[in-house]
């Protein structure tokens, strides 16, 4: 694996108007499975080629979250998503970009205005989901034809890690998003793939605190996976613990190749 480190500076949180965030981050080019894996289990995320984990000082609140796929069961409003997106064919393939599914993509960004990044442009849209995708899989979403809407994320053979979903607003009321997470976790069942990788996790956001209803779970603290929520939905962490402090670096230097 070839590194380029990046001289990170705090920005304004996304998630939160008080704060300011801080990440680890890196370029990364020829990453081996293993290697991706490895990233993957250590609470890494990425966009294209650019690779960042949370850093901040005072906020510890964003944790990694997975999914124990083998373990996955259905609860009751999930099973509904499914029933209400019945009429949906889903494709299955290798990421490939089109003007419509830019569009598609700042549509959606519009409607859900705590979405924050920094992809604006279609340039920036290719370059953090349709170039270096060498672990990518795209899920298209159609209705009579009709593109309503994508989910990219990456899989190897033990892993599959949902990057990021955007939908038409003619799914509004389809429960589109749930029953996109839900497709993806049939595949890597069928793939026979242990975990499912949601990103990050802020049980005081909204627009990221449902991960919590794909069950069982695991959060990453203290340098490790541990058990958050059970099929039967009990809470396995108190609120008040749920903090990952990430104060090392994952990528190292050695010689002029750097690798994790």
């Amino acid at each position: 694996m070839l590194a380029h480190f990046i001289d990170s500076k705090p920005f304004q949180c996304g998630y939160f108007k008080d704060r300011r965030s801080l990440f680890e981050e890196y370029l990364l080019e020829d990453i081996s499975e293993i290697e991706f894996e490895y990233l993957l289990a250590h609470g890494m995320r990425h966009f294209g080629d650019y690779f960042f984990r949370p850093r901040c000082q005072d906020c510890y609140r964003c944790i990694p979250i997975r999914v124990r796929t083998e373990e996955f069961r259905m609860n009751r409003s999930q099973r509904r998503a499914m029933a209400s997106c019945r009429s949906v064919e889903t494709r299955i393939g290798t990421p490939h970009f089109s003007r419509e599914k830019f569009r598609l993509y700042l549509d959606h960004k519009n409607r859900f205005h705590t979405l924050q990044d920094d992809v604006e442009d279609e340039q920036n849209f290719r370059l953090s989901f349709y170039v270096n995708t060498q672990y990518g899989i795209e899920f298209e979403y159609y209705r009579d034809g009709r593109l309503l809407g994508v989910a990219l994320g990456d899989y190897t053979g033990k892993t599959f890690s949902a990057i990021y979903t955007f939908y038409s607003q003619d799914a509004a009321g389809m429960s589109l998003g749930t029953f996109s997470v839900l497709k993806q976790l049939e595949f890597s069942r069928l793939k026979g793939i242990r975990y499912f990788y949601l990103g990050y996790y802020i049980a005081d956001n909204a627009s990221l605190n449902y991960k919590s209803n794909f069950r069982p779970s695991e959060v990453y603290i203290d340098g490790q996976w541990r058990p958050f929520r059970n099929v039967d939905g009990d809470f396995l962490i108190p609120r008040d613990k749920l903090e990952w402090r990430n104060a090392e670096s994952l990528v190292k230097a050695a010689n002029s190749n750097l690798t994790a």
